[in-house]
């Protein structure tokens, strides 16, 4: 009650309980809020593998943030024209069995900005490119550590916002004074080595824009 806090990152801090109004915060919280560029990642999926008809979502049930984003994705994917199949598992122990599941029943990979799967993430991409299974996650580690495209959202970026959020309390100015920053907007990424890998091509369009403005790894 005493101690301000600064959250970092929190896709749904509403949902999480943390504040009930992004613009005036409550209970002593503030910080930032970063919200997956959704609409931007379908588009990528369907434009870097266009023969997807069925994504497949890999989320941690007990993370209130990649539930709303889980939420979020199934809409927009739905909307355009693609089937969508969620796989929750409750820790990393289920995720083995899991991949295996989900490799055989969908053409592409979705995964939220998810703590538990990004601690797991060597043992998804290992299966993953042995079904030459595409993934496209949210945050440029996963893409560095087997991901084939994204719409990302760099974690040193929202790091350094939420730092000078700290930094005005630190000042003296009142919680209830500082808006929750939301991050809504993404940078497009390719991996270069994994699409080789899954044999997929990059068009020049979707090469350009990752050159231009975010992330290409060769």
């Amino acid at each position: 009650k005493d101690t301000p806090v600064v959250m970092g990152a929190i896709s749904d801090p509403i949902g999480a309980k943390l504040v009930t109004n992004l613009k005036h915060p409550t209970g002593n919280v503030t910080g930032t809020s970063n919200q997956v560029p959704i609409a931007d990642a379908v588009k990528l999926i369907q434009t870097v593998t266009p023969q997807t008809k069925t994504v497949g979502i890999l989320y941690a049930s007990s993370e209130d943030n990649s539930v709303s984003q889980v939420k979020n994705f199934s809409k927009a994917a739905q909307k355009a024209g693609l089937k969508v199949k969620t796989y929750a598992v409750p820790s990393t122990n289920e995720i083995t069995t899991t991949m295996n599941v989900i490799s055989k029943e969908v053409d592409a990979l979705w995964i939220p900005q998810d703590n538990t799967i990004a601690s797991a993430f060597t043992t998804v991409v290992s299966i993953a490119n042995s079904n030459k299974l595409p993934i496209y996650p949210s945050v440029d580690t996963m893409l560095k550590e087997g991901g084939l495209a994204s719409v990302y959202q760099s974690q040193h970026q929202l790091g350094v916002e939420t730092g000078k959020i700290a930094v005005q309390i630190l000042k003296g100015k009142k919680v209830a004074d500082i808006p929750i920053k939301v991050v809504d907007t993404g940078s497009p990424a390719v991996n270069l080595k994994v699409a080789q890998q899954l044999g997929v091509t990059i068009s020049d369009s979707v090469l350009k824009d990752a050159k231009k403005s975010g992330l290409v790894i060769k």
